[in-house]
């Protein structure tokens, strides 16, 4: 809700300077771009910690849309383990004739890490590691990430 009123702005100025992407920007730009179409429901399996005030929390949270229109889907998955990578499988049998075209991600080994208008020390990059094959998606998603697997039908 703080996005949303501005109080943590996912952009960044200075009074008659330079302006910059906060790392929160990211998330929202992918979400905004390609999170259009139908909500898919993910069947999810993750292993789980607790946390202070909650317990059985999934290191893997996720988000997956089918845009007709477009004829893509993308698969939106957080890894919230602060020290270990998670592999995830993905069935998209039901997407015959679909590919990956792009695995995105967002990570910083720091995770104080910050952005500012004289460095951009977190953002994207497209070198996540991701397959397809037989309707299977095989992805590993680095600690502490945010990551964008988008297919498009061939």
């Amino acid at each position: 809700m703080a996005q949303l009123v501005n109080v943590i702005a996912p952009i960044m100025t200075e009074n008659g300077g330079k302006a910059w992407k906060q790392t929160i920007f990211y998330p929202y730009a992918h979400v905004s771009a390609f999170g259009r179409g139908v909500a898919l429901q993910p069947v999810v399996s993750s292993p789980k910690y607790d946390s202070k005030d909650f317990t059985d929390v999934p290191y893997l949270d996720t988000a997956a849309v089918y845009n007709e229109e477009k004829e893509e889907v993308t698969i939106f998955a957080v890894n919230r383990h602060l020290e270990e990578s998670l592999p995830l499988t993905c069935d998209v049998r039901s997407f015959e004739g679909y590919e990956i075209v792009e695995h995105i991600v967002l990570e910083n080994d720091d995770l104080k890490a910050v952005n500012t208008s004289e460095s951009q020390n977190v953002k994207p990059h497209t070198n996540g590691v991701s397959s397809l094959d037989n309707g299977m998606i095989e992805a590993n998603l680095s600690k502490a990430s945010w990551n964008v697997i988008r297919l498009k039908k061939r």
